[in-house]
């Protein structure tokens, strides 16, 4: 988009590193060479979301999953400077399953943090509510045509 050039910049970044993981072989372990596998068919890129989050109103996004529009992995940039845990708004990670309520990972959206996890049931997330404005840049990213990533 010419209006913003630096997504055009964000989007290019996150496809060279989606690139370089999916040509990765680590030979040892089989989490990673299996997660490898999985990147190989994460080819086709929707438009960036960016999001903001008002502190004043205590914004938040309840627990979901990213499922609903097809994707296969999603890639969100945080764009805080300064970010204190006292501000709140981290993303929030549950155990696989979409109906999971047990906590795995807090995540505070720290100023140019790259955060990668597929978009399925396998990772049932939310925002948890903020106390100053929350700036965010979402990338999700689907399955070539045909494909079964999973299989």
């Amino acid at each position: 988009d010419g209006r913003a050039p630096e997504v055009r910049q964000l989007t290019s970044a996150t496809d060279t590193l989606l690139s370089a993981l999916r040509s990765c072989s680590t030979g040892g372990c089989a989490s990673a060479t299996e997660a490898a596998m999985r990147m190989r068919a994460v080819e086709e890129r929707e438009y960036v979301m960016a999001s903001c989050y008002p502190g004043q109103s205590r914004g938040r996004y309840l627990r979901h999953c990213d499922t609903g529009r097809g994707s296969e992995l999603t890639a969100i940039l945080y764009l805080n400077e300064d970010w204190q845990s006292e501000d709140g708004g981290n993303l929030r990670l549950y155990e696989p399953g979409f109906h999971n309520t047990q906590v795995k990972l807090d995540i505070a959206p720290a100023f140019n943090r790259l955060l990668l996890f597929w978009a399925t049931e396998e990772c049932p997330h939310e925002v948890l509510p903020t106390m100053r404005d929350r700036f965010a840049m979402t990338i999700w990213y689907r399955c070539s045509l045909g494909c079964s990533p999973r299989a």
